[in-house]
Formats: structure tokens, sequence, C-alpha cells
């Protein structure tokens, strides 16, 4: 009886720990399967030969750690020859998206790596 008690005791302790485990190991898969992508893309994007960016079948087979993966296109600031592009039209950084499969935090389900001069990875929020 009591070897049957302290069995239950450390699986009341064992099994949510694991699941905090899981949903970490979880996050931090989804935030470098998209930090990879984001970083191939960064490359293509600045290719002086020219290579175009990921298609969005490229993207949906990538995808592994994530339940999907977006990007979004930027417009930058200053043309790559140093003359400032459209004013009419604001600056905006270009971001791929993953979604997380098993988030810890239900209000950040999205791993987004902006990129920029510098290709910065974070987990945010859905409407960040």
């Amino acid at each position: 009886m009591i070897v049957v008690a302290i069995i239950g005791i450390l699986a009341a302790i064992a099994i949510p720990a694991y699941q905090n485990y899981s949903k970490r190991s979880s996050e931090s898969a989804c935030l470098a399967e998209t930090k990879g992508l984001a970083s191939q893309q960064f490359v293509k994007l600045n290719d002086p030969e020219g290579s175009t960016s990921m298609t969005a079948d490229e993207l949906t087979a990538a995808k592994g750690a994530c339940k999907d993966m977006t990007f979004t296109p930027g417009q930058p600031a200053v043309i790559g020859n140093g003359t400032a592009a459209n004013p009419q039209t604001p600056a905006t950084v270009a971001k791929m998206v993953g979604t997380i499969k098993n988030p810890i935090d239900s209000q950040k389900p999205k791993a987004t790596c902006e990129l920029g001069d510098v290709i910065t990875c974070k987990v945010t929020a859905a409407s960040e």
C-alpha cells in the first residue's frame, strides 16, 4: 500500500513537469525552425545574383516543428544602391512567422523572425 502511495505521489509530480518540458521543447523547435528558414530567406533576398524569395510550396515543405509557416515581404527604406525608396510607401520589415504546435503561453503562439539588417527572432502574440 505504501509503495502504491509513493508511486502516486511521484506520478503527480512527474506528469506536470513532463507536460511543461514538452511545451518548452515544442516552442524551442519551432523557434529554431523559423530562425533557420528566416536565415535562408535572408540569404536569398540579399543574393547579388538575383535569387528570388522562397515560394509558399517551399515553406509548406520545410515545416516540421511548426504547424504552419508564413513569410511577409518587407519594403526597405533605402534601396541597395543607397537611394531612398518610394517615400509614399513606409518602410516595413520582412517577417517569417511560424505557429507553435504546443505553446507554453497560449497568448504567445507564434515564433516570429524579423529580417532587417540582422535577423531577430522571438516568441510573440498572434497580433504582433
